[in-house]
């Protein structure tokens, strides 16, 4: 599928864990989400123990990188972004830092398709889950494994009838155009 991916990349950090007394002036359920209205806005995630220490995630910015790498300067700058959102949302934690930042690899096609087929003799791929990984990573999977053992099922059907992901812009107007727009839609969700 060679010029046809959009290889995504998205960012996000996490507090160190809270001590009591900024646990105490945070306040609120040890548990909670924040998910925006515009994919390109701020997701926010308060951990508690059970799942590795009371902490606060915070992902949003993201950039298209065909060379399938993030680049630490990427990484690095957007963790700024994600310590002023943070201390904009939380000014009872004033001082708290980003403890570590990262960048997750999700792959898009322009006309929202998956990619599940038989791409050599033998060889079956499920990818291009679009964001909605869970479930059509899921069912794309199934409808691999289908596929490789010779099941025709709604699943392989679905699937199969999808069109192939449509061609994108020659590189490098393909990474300039995907990086301007994303850009754009995170400044006009900048606030959410």
């Amino acid at each position: 599928e060679r010029g046809r991916l959009m290889q995504i990349f998205l960012y996000a950090s996490m507090t160190a864990e809270l001590d009591p007394d900024q646990v105490k002036r945070l306040g609120g359920q040890s548990r909670w989400g924040i998910t925006p209205s515009d994919p390109m806005g701020t997701t926010m995630r308060r951990i508690d123990i059970a799942q590795g220490g009371n902490r606060i995630v915070t992902r949003t910015c993201a950039t298209m990188n065909p060379g399938l790498v993030a680049s630490q300067r990427d990484v690095a700058r957007f963790a700024r972004t994600h310590e002023r959102k943070f201390a904009q949302r939380f000014p009872q934690l004033a001082g708290v830092r980003q403890h570590h930042s990262w960048a997750g690899h999700l792959c898009l096609a322009a006309n929202g398709v998956s990619v599940m087929r038989e791409v050599d003799d033998g060889v079956f791929a499920a990818c291009v889950q679009n964001g909605l990984g869970t479930a059509r990573g899921t069912l794309t999977g199934m409808g691999a494994a289908e596929l490789a053992l010779g099941i025709a099922s709604d699943i392989t059907r679905h699937f199969a009838a999808q069109d192939r992901p449509s061609k994108l812009p020659p590189q490098p107007f393909a990474s300039i155009g995907a990086n301007l727009y994303m850009r754009w839609k995170e400044w006009r969700a900048r606030d959410e």
